[in-house]
Formats: structure tokens, sequence, C-alpha cells
């Protein structure tokens, strides 16, 4: 027993950062304007040419415009809480590393362990749909040449296989990845080329949409009613991922305490206005249900007389998919760096090249990985194994914001908090509270003990409830997260399986569903209820805990529609990392060395006197206790008399 609750507590340990440290082996070169357009290509990708055909005909017509806004909105409660570890965190890592610091080594290992297969999969799945794009654009020469020349038109018949290798996608990949090696600097400056023949083509189709357009093709905006909107929105969600490249930058940005959030929210805005824009000029082209989902704005502008355009739209396709795949190489030496340089993976992986400043082996073997399952997997499985790591992510960041606020020890330290007092907030009477008032501005015994107790204790006009008041700081903050987050699950769940049931209006399934809803917001009550610790530098997220606590919800509802067969193989590679934690990642931990090292140290302990009765003049004694060696039976006690 006694070796379960020890393994149990190494595994929820957490990664202490010192938030003030400069030391870093990657180099700070990337500007504001730098960031915002690392996020906005990696977001606008082939979806902007492709997906917007297809939730336009298929699922909401021309409201795939709000579709698009609704899925805007959701992902910018997503990236706030990236955009604040982003400024208070100036460490690479992402996701990652915010679970480690706030939430426990172990989660912190299976949520960068999805997102490394995520990249290299996602990174797979572009090269493959570059490839199939350029293909097509050129009368299908690549793959007629591999089929008849090099392969002699033998094909592979294997589920999940392509019945041809596609060769370019690999080289594709591989050449993309020398611009990640080259460095941080060398990556932004090709995407800044790269966005801007994008942004370009984004413009031409919106005011060629526009000016060729006709208003009564709107006659019908919501042909599948808003469910149809929300549907879309769903798939439109899906858009929007890649602003965590942003907040993996973080520690090669200039000013990561500005520059991460403001580029967080520049980059979202920009990929959502030109999501909207082409959903608007396609839809006015022409009628919903006629878009050609294959090349939909090259069909629409050729209609018009542009079969030219088809040209221009395909060089915007290209290089969207161009950065979109740069991006996502971009943050996949880095994540796995993040995790070797904690001792979570083969030290090796961390090596980082002194010239470019980039962990150049890591890049090298998951790039090539990502080649190899470009080249032998077809584009549905590939992309069959994408979205669920990313959405964990979001919905982990998203609660470690929320313990982050309500839990004093959240594993961020300062290097000067031995020079400067921590200011935290004060209540009055009322439960208001009254400003910032830091230790030495305490006039009254009782203003220390409310200064000393506010971070993440219950506020003053909740402590008539005795049965969270007694409890530890953030303890309460912590269970109501957990609990409130298994019933929000479980609400999601029931009303999918339950659905039919619900709406026919069955007494059994409207009962469950009311019991489940009314203990979601009764789990969730409490938290709001204690003192949050304050943010003294970078950007913070407001209505904490509400809007965190909705992009959870949200998270976990796109979570729940994913098909059955991605939880599976989500299942198959989490056990399969577990492995790998069990078997390097548990007994290598840098943490776990650290805290072992600390243990065997002397330690310390504070005896208070008795007769003490004011907490402004509070005596005791220091012990310092050596640990016993073999020929020391007696412990060795000095004992200093001091004045706290």
């Amino acid at each position: 027993m006694a070796f379960c609750c020890s393994a149990l507590k190494s595994v929820c340990r957490l990664k202490t950062i010192d938030v003030n440290s400069t030391e870093s082996q990657f180099k700070r070169c990337l500007t504001t304007v730098d960031l915002t357009i690392l996020g906005m290509g990696t977001m606008m990708g082939s979806g902007l040419y492709v997906l917007t055909g297809v939730v336009a005909k298929e699922t909401a017509g021309p409201a795939v415009i709000l579709s698009y806004l609704i899925a805007a909105i959701v992902s910018i409660m997503a990236a706030m809480c990236y955009a604040e570890f982003g400024s208070r965190v100036p460490v690479t890592g992402s996701a990652y590393t915010y679970t480690y610091v706030t939430i426990g080594e172990l989660w912190a290992f299976v949520i960068g362990w999805n997102l490394v297969l995520e990249y290299v999969v996602g990174g797979a799945a572009v090269a493959r749909s570059f490839s199939g794009y350029l293909d097509e654009m050129i009368g299908y020469r690549l793959s007629n040449f591999t089929k008849n020349v090099i392969f002699g038109g033998h094909a592979i018949h294997i589920q999940y296989f392509a019945e041809y290798p596609d060769l370019f996608s690999g080289i594709l990949l591989v050449f993309v990845l020398l611009f990640v090696i080259l460095g941080a600097k060398v990556s932004a400056r090709c995407l800044n080329v790269m966005v801007t023949v994008n942004l370009s083509v984004v413009v031409f189709v919106f005011v060629s949409g526009t000016f060729l357009g006709d208003l009564r093709n709107w006659s019908d905006f919501l042909p599948f009613g808003f469910a149809g909107a929300f549907s879309g929105a769903a798939s439109c969600f899906f858009a929007f991922t890649g602003f965590d490249t942003i907040a993996l930058s973080s520690e090669e940005a200039l000013d990561h305490e500005k520059g991460v959030p403001r580029a967080t929210g520049l980059s979202i805005v920009f990929a959502g206005l030109s999501y909207v824009a082409v959903s608007v000029s396609l839809t006015l082209t022409m009628p919903y249900y006629e878009i050609h989902e294959e090349a939909a704005f090259s069909y629409a502008l050729a209609l018009h007389g542009l079969v030219w355009a088809k040209y221009v739209v395909g060089l915007g396709a290209l290089c969207g998919m161009f950065t979109s795949l740069l991006g996502t190489l971009f943050s996949l030496p880095r994540s796995v760096y993040a995790m070797a340089n904690d001792g979570l993976l083969f030290a090796f992986l961390a090596k980082v090249s002194e010239r470019t400043r980039v962990p150049v082996v890591a890049a090298v073997l998951f790039g090539l990985l990502s080649a190899v399952l470009a080249v032998v997997f077809d584009l549905a499985a590939l992309v069959e194994f994408m979205s669920i790591g990313v959405l964990m992510a979001y919905a982990i960041v998203a609660g470690a914001v929320i313990v982050l606020r309500y839990k004093p020890s959240h594993g961020l330290k300062s290097s000067r908090a031995s020079s400067v007092e921590p200011a935290m907030p004060l209540s009055d009477s009322d439960g208001e509270e009254k400003g910032m008032v830091a230790p030495e501005e305490a006039n009254t015994d009782g203003e220390l003990l409310d200064v000393l107790e506010a971070e993440g204790s219950l506020k003053r006009h909740f402590r008539f409830l005795t049965f969270l008041a007694d409890r530890e700081p953030g303890e309460v903050v912590c269970v109501c997260l957990f609990l409130t987050v298994i019933l929000q699950t479980s609400v999601v769940v029931f009303g999918v399986v339950a659905w039919e049931s619900i709406e026919a209006g069955e007494w059994w399934a409207a009962l469950s569903m009311i019991l489940l809803v009314t203990l979601a917001i009764v789990t969730f009550l409490p938290i709001p209820m204690h003192n949050q610790t304050r943010n003294g530098h970078g950007y913070s997220v407001p209505l904490v805990p509400y809007l965190p606590m909705v992009s959870i919800l949200c998270d976990i509802i796109l979570m729940v529609l994913l098909k059955p067969v991605t939880w599976v193989r989500f299942a198959i590679w989490a056990g399969l990392g577990l492995l790998v934690y069990g078997s390097y990642g548990y007994c290598n931990s840098v943490e776990g060395r650290e805290r072992k090292a600390t243990s065997n140290q002397p330690k310390y302990k504070i005896i208070t006197n008795d007769n003490v009765t004011s907490p402004l003049s509070l005596y005791g004694t220091i012990s310092l206790q050596q640990p016993k060696s073999a020929d020391q039976d007696t412990e060795t006690e000095k004992t200093i008399k001091t004045e706290l």
C-alpha cells in the first residue's frame, strides 16, 4: 500500500519553473508579427479552399458563414487559455508543459505523447493533400508516373495502405523539414512569403465573388436550420487548430509576455476573417446545392467565365498547405524536445544545434517518420488518427487555467521572490475584493490573516459553509473541477446515446438528463466561491472559471462526437505511451531526480511556542535534523531562535 501511495504521488508531481529565468537553448528572435503569421499559416491550410465547399453543400448552406463565426468564438476561448500560459511560462512545450506545472507528470506525458502523434500524422496528411491537389492541377502526371513507370502498374491492396506509394509527398516533407532545421527565423521568413501569397488569393476570391455574386443565392440562408449551422461549426472548428504553435514558440519570442497573447488573438481573428470572406464569396457566386466539393472556388469562378482563376486559387491552396505543413513540422521537434529535456523521453532527443538552435535530432527522426507515413498510408486512414489529441489538450489547458488561478502551489516560481513580496487579494466584510495588499501593508492581525489565507481560500461571504472553509487552499476547487468535468462528460454522452428518447419525451430520459445537469451545476458552483490568485504580469483570461469551463464543455462535445475507431486508436497509442513512461520516463524524470536529491538533504521543522497570542509576534524554534548514518544512532539537532 505504501509503495502504491508513493508511486501515485510520484506520477502526480508538478514541474517547477522559474518564470524569470533567462536561460534557454533556443534563440529569442521571433517578433509579434512572426508569431502571428506562424499561427495564421498553420491554421489557413487546405481547409480554406476545400472544407468550406463541403460544409456549405452538405451541412450548413450559406450559413457556413455562421458556422465559421461560431467555430472562431469557441477557438478564441481555448486560445485565451493558451495565451495566459504562454505569457506566464516562458518555455517551450505548450499544453504538455502547462499540464506538467499544474496537474501532474503523468497527465502531462499523456498529453505530450498524443500531441506528438498528432503532429506526425498531421504532417503526413497535409503532405498527401498537397501532393493530390498539385497532381490534379497538372493532369495527374505525378500519380501516372508513379503507377506506370516506377511500379509498373502493380497496386498494393492492403487496408489503410495507399494503392501506390506517394513518393512526392515524402520528398515534400523532407524539403520542408530543411526550413525547420535551418532555424526559427528562416522558417518565419518562408512563412511570411507564403502567407502573404495566400492572403492575396483570399482577397482576390472575395472581391471576385462579391462582384459576380447574386444575393438571391442567400434567399434560403438556413436550408438546414440552426442545427445545420452548429453541426457545420463542429467541422469548421478543426480549421482553427494550429494556434498552439504560437505557445510552443514562447521560448523563442522576443517578448513572450505581450507577444504570445497578441499573436494568438490576431492570428485567430485574421484566420476567421479569411474563412468568412471565402464563404461569403462562394455562397454568393452560386447556389449552395450546386457547389462542386472537390474544386468549389475554381468551379464557381469558371461558371462566370474566369476559367483561368483555377490557377490562382490553386496557387493559394498550395501556399496554404505548405504553410500548414511548415507550422506542423515546426511544432513537432519542440514538443519532443520539451518531453526529452524533462527526462520523460530519451535524452538524445533533447539535443539542440548550437548553430541553428533547433532540436535537430528530434526534427530529423520524427520528420522522417512523418514522411514514411505520407508515402505508404492512405489519406483517409491518416485523417482518422487526428483531432482527439488536440481536443484533449485544449480541455486540459482550460482546466489548468482554473487550477492555476485557485491553487497557490502551482509549480511556477520567481527567482526574484526573495526581493519582491507577492501581492494578494484582500476581501472586505461583504466578500468583495478591495484590491491588492502586500503582506507588509497589513495594519491589523485580521488583515494579515486575510492576506495570508486569501489565495485559493473560501471568500469571506461564504465562510458559513464550514465543510468548504476547513479545506486546504485550492483543494475544493480541484475536486469540484474534476467532478464537474466527469459530470459534463456524462451529460454529453447520455445526450448522444439517448437523444431519440429525450426528443420523444420519455420520462426516464428527461429525468436522467435533468439530474445530471443539476449535479454538474452543483459541483461547479463552489469554484467561484473561492478567492483567485493574481497574475502580477502578462495576460489573464477573463471570466474565470466560467469561460474556461465553457471551453472544456465544447471540447468534450467534439470529442464525444468523434468516431469510435478514433477512440480505439487513441487507447492503443496511449497504452504504448504508458509503457514508455513506465519503463523509462518514470525513472529518468528530471523532476523526480531533483526531488529525490532534495529529500536526502537536511530537513527543517518549525516548533511553535504555546504561549504565542499574536500572529504579528510569532516565535518559534527551527530544528535542523541531520539524516542518520550507519555510525550515528542519535539525531543531531541545531536549534536557532528566530522571530517571524
